[in-house]
């Protein structure tokens, strides 16, 4: 696997909901979802208990960007009803 950079808002997204580089690396390795996203980016998502861990990168000849990763509640897909 690559080397994995994170970005600063990566680093504070993860600090604010409390996941760790391993749970990010796991997702990335194993992602039980993946979709695309803009600008060449992808959302990996893993389910994590009853959340959903989604990671968005950005994949680079020499090394994997993280740009975000948060915990949802809902799987991706998935649309809230008004």
């Amino acid at each position: 696997m690559k080397p994995i950079r994170f970005t600063r808002h990566a680093r504070n997204r993860m600090r604010w909901h409390r996941i760790t580089d391993a749970l990010v690396e796991e997702t990335l390795r194993s992602a039980d979802w993946g979709e695309s996203s803009v600008a060449g980016q992808t959302n990996r998502w893993k389910r994590v208990a009853d959340r959903f861990l989604r990671v968005t990168c950005r994949e680079e000849a020499e090394r994997i960007v993280v740009i975000s990763a948060v915990f949802k509640r809902r799987p991706p897909g998935e649309k809230v009803e008004p």
